[in-house]
């Protein structure tokens, strides 16, 4: 019976370190732009629900350009179900803002997030403020999918950003933490393929040294896909 015992205890012990603390952290903040103002990349993606309407249970890719612009995502990620959704420049809150015709409505099985302009608009926030936001996310997701597999892209290291490295390091290591109080949950850091000799390495992005292209997207794939493949 003591053996029993102790098991049961330990069975609560794992299921208590599992459980993801929703509790905010930094100060309560108002983003100071327009929630709704991607309300056209989001009215676009409904009319391409209205001619085929992808089926539930599968990958729903949601946050800002980086996936916007991964227009081959779903060869690149095939066989598994993609669902590319990523909107605008978007941040967190907006994420949020649009997460029930964005997200929930696909009934997906696994959720992937990638969105760092929270940190780089004209108001930053602080990376405790970013960490919030994605908990706030994660909260609302557990409550309409409790047993979906969530994964976070870390923030990724950009020539033209490269110089605010540190917030964005410290937003991923938050972040990282957060996760690790969900079963359901992993972080995926694409750093090491995006380096060259310590900094980031300009042949992957485009003019604009934010934004990459087909080599960065490629890199991507090679971190992203294995992942992806264990969990589904």
């Amino acid at each position: 019976m003591k053996k029993i015992g102790s098991l049961f205890l330990g069975l609560i012990l794992v299921w208590a370190c599992h459980k993801p603390n929703y509790q905010a952290m930094a100060p309560a903040w108002e983003p100071d732009y327009a929630l709704d103002r991607h309300e056209n990349d989001i009215k676009a993606y409904e009319a391409e629900d209205a001619r085929q309407m992808p089926a539930p249970g599968g990958i729903v890719f949601t946050g800002s350009s980086s996936f916007r612009l991964w227009k081959n995502a779903e060869k690149d990620l095939a066989p598994l179900p993609i669902i590319n959704r990523g909107f605008g420049g978007s941040t967190l809150p907006e994420v949020i803002y649009y997460m029930d015709r964005n997200v929930l409505k696909y009934k997906p099985d696994t959720i992937v997030v990638y969105c760092e302009n929270d940190q780089f608009g004209k108001k930053p926030k602080t990376p405790e403020q970013t960490r919030d936001a994605y908990v706030e996310f994660t909260r609302r997701v557990r409550a309409e999918l409790p047993d979906a597999q969530m994964y976070f892209v870390s923030l990724k290291p950009s020539p033209s950003r490269w110089e605010r490295r540190a917030e964005a390091q410290k937003t991923n290591q938050l972040i990282r933490e957060f996760v690790k109080s969900d079963r359901h949950h992993e972080y995926i850091d694409v750093w090491p393929v995006m380096l060259k000799d310590g900094r980031p390495d300009g042949s992957i992005f485009l003019k604009d040294s934010l934004h990459m292209n087909a080599e960065g997207y490629r890199r991507w794939t090679e971190v992203i896909k294995p992942v992806l493949q264990k969990g589904n």
